[in-house]
């Protein structure tokens, strides 16, 4: 009676790997995702005020952003006038009236001195820097 020796295919080997790999994902996820959910602790008699703290809060909760905007200047060219912003120190950026600046933020119109700005339904300015003109020596000019 001759022996037969089983041969292994990298195929049959290959497959073999696949279903302990599936076998371990199961028995590492199963207890993880079938565990009951935590009870949440009831909330207090008149409501719990929500904590709009963070982005994440604010994105949900629905709450207007109140941003800080740095304006660096007012440009005019042929599609009309552009405005060079940043919000809450982030990197500037070109803006025109009637954009949203952010969420809840917009840009109404951009005046000679300054942006008219709605947050919140309600309108603010923030007025465009001047810059101070050096004279030769380095000392600020005064203009009278």
């Amino acid at each position: 009676m001759p022996i037969v020796r089983p041969t292994l295919s990298p195929g049959l080997l290959l497959q073999g790997l696949g279903v302990l790999v599936a076998v371990a994902g199961l028995l590492t996820w199963a207890p993880l995702l079938l565990q009951p959910a935590p009870q949440a602790a009831p909330a207090a008699e008149g409501g719990a005020a929500v904590s709009a703290n963070t982005p994440v809060a604010r994105w949900f909760a629905d709450i207007p952003l109140q941003v800080q905007i740095k304006v660096s200047g007012v440009l005019a060219g042929s599609q009309g006038a552009v405005a060079i912003v940043s919000l809450d120190g982030g990197p500037a950026r070109a803006v025109r009236s009637g954009e949203d600046l952010a969420r809840g933020v917009r840009l109404v119109a951009i005046e000679r001195g300054g942006l008219l700005i709605e947050q919140a339904g309600q309108r603010s300015r923030v007025e465009v820097p001047v810059p101070a003109l050096a004279s030769f020596w380095g000392e600020a000019a005064t203009h009278e």
